[in-house]
């Protein structure tokens, strides 16, 4: 059926989002929906002509898939980035829709069920096509819905055009520049996280990134991020609105910014600076390229499922302050390349299965607070003058020796600032811990 004309009672309607269904009718709606951002009709049955609207705050306007006709309005193409404006994406049918201003022309017969369409679309600026076989699309329809189930990059039929260049032009000239984040072998391997995200950049992105776009290597590194940590499974905003609700922010590999992917806050310059995630069941592993967000101060991956180590490319992070990822399945050592991290204040490591020593602490006089336990850490604790520190809890672990006299008289007891300090008293001894062994430091820091 038609959208209900009743929705242009919605005058506060940001979002509206009825993409791949069966809907029908005209969009004559879209006239009483002034504060629209995001809009995705593609891939119905919808009739008629695009309305002219002013759509002040539009970000996104994707049409294609369906039975319309005339052209687009200049209205939109105006807004367009490359016009100055904050339209990212605008898309339709241009074989039926006149439009020498969308950012990408699709060729999908709408008359086909959306569940059995092998998907075609063409670049803007030519009439040529690209074909994926059923077997090797990532979903069944061109989608700003990606999935991470991403196998192989869809095969050319003939070049496209997109940022001015070719197909295969735009290909290396990306992976010229991403070369430099990953591993050339991992971008080039189609079911690792870096493969993934590669394939989603190119092919299902509804941003088209060019090569020399300064956001470029943010988008591609958070949607490694995405893969890595198995973002289909997450909780709350994957990328499958199918899949997950996402209350309160917008959904990973979503069309727009990722400053405003949930999770993920910025700087004024849209420099990412805090990654948070806490009980979203955020599995798999950490991934390197995370030390090429250089803004990155602060990152919370707690309570989740992570396995693998800690990345030792994290010390390339001048900028990060809070390193906190207890709560996982961590293995190996805390790497002594954090020991470059010098402003980091926050080192939350507890319940995991990290091992090793403690010797990284002598290179992070900066620490305030510090939870490495219920781990699998050896040795001596090392004596470290940490003239910030408030927290140091060290219990549930395999270390031995005494515990230094500097953190003694750093107590709150002694006139300092040392709210709590644990060890496992009876293979570490200390006369000053404020708690011993196990249970201790359950307080919530």
């Amino acid at each position: 059926g038609p959208i209900p004309k009743e929705l242009g009672g919605s005058d506060r309607l940001v979002v509206l989002d009825v993409k791949e269904n069966y809907l029908s009718g005209d969009l004559s709606v879209l006239d009483d929906l002034p504060g629209l951002a995001l809009i995705q009709l593609q891939d119905n049955a919808f009739t008629g002509i695009i309305p002219d609207v002013d759509l002040t705050n539009l970000l996104v306007l994707q049409t294609h898939g369906n039975e319309l006709s005339g052209s687009m309005p200049q209205t939109y193409c105006g807004k367009l980035e490359s016009n100055g404006g904050s339209l990212k994406s605008l898309t339709a049918d241009c074989a039926e829709v006149e439009c020498d201003c969308c950012t990408q022309c699709f060729t999908n017969p709408p008359s086909q069920a959306p569940s059995s369409v092998s998907p075609h679309f063409v670049h803007q600026g030519t009439n040529q096509d690209i074909s994926v076989e059923p077997s090797q699309a990532s979903s069944t329809n061109p989608s700003t819905v990606p999935t991470s189930s991403i196998a192989t990059a869809p095969i050319y039929s003939t070049e496209i055009q997109c940022c001015g260049m070719t197909a295969k032009e735009r290909e290396e000239n990306l992976q010229n520049v991403l070369k430099d984040v990953s591993d050339i072998n991992l971008i080039s391997d189609s079911f690792s996280p870096q493969g993934k995200a590669f394939n989603w950049l190119l092919y299902e992105d509804g941003v088209c990134m060019c090569p020399n776009d300064s956001s470029l290597v943010q988008r591609y590194v958070m949607a490694v991020f995405y893969f890595s940590t198995n973002g289909d499974s997450w909780t709350s905003c994957s990328a499958d609105p199918e899949e997950t609700d996402c209350e309160g922010g917008v959904r990973y590999l979503s069309p727009v910014d990722v400053c405003t992917w949930k999770g993920s806050q910025c700087k004024r310059s849209g420099a990412i600076k805090i990654i948070d995630f806490e009980s979203m069941n955020v599995t798999g592993t950490i991934p390197s390229e995370l030390s090429s967000l250089q803004d990155l101060q602060q990152l919370y991956l707690e309570k989740g499922g992570l396995t693998g180590s800690i990345p030792p490319s994290l010390g390339d992070l001048t900028n990060l302050r809070v390193i906190d990822l207890n709560f996982n399945s961590l293995t190996g050592p805390i790497p002594k390349e954090l020991g470059g991290s010098d402003r980091l204040v926050v080192l939350d490591l507890n319940d995991n299965y990290l091992s090793g020593d403690l010797s990284v602490l002598d290179d992070l006089p900066g620490l305030a607070l510090i939870q490495l336990q219920d781990n699998a850490f050896t040795g001596i604790i090392p004596d470290v003058d940490l003239t910030n520190l408030l927290v140091f809890q060290t219990h549930g672990n395999e270390l031995s020796g005494s515990m230094p006299q500097t953190y003694c008289g750093k107590l709150e007891s002694n006139g300092g600032s040392l709210k709590s300090l644990t060890a496992d008293c009876a293979e570490v001894e200390c006369d000053c811990c404020t708690e011993c062994g196990v249970g201790a430091g359950d307080d919530d820091f």
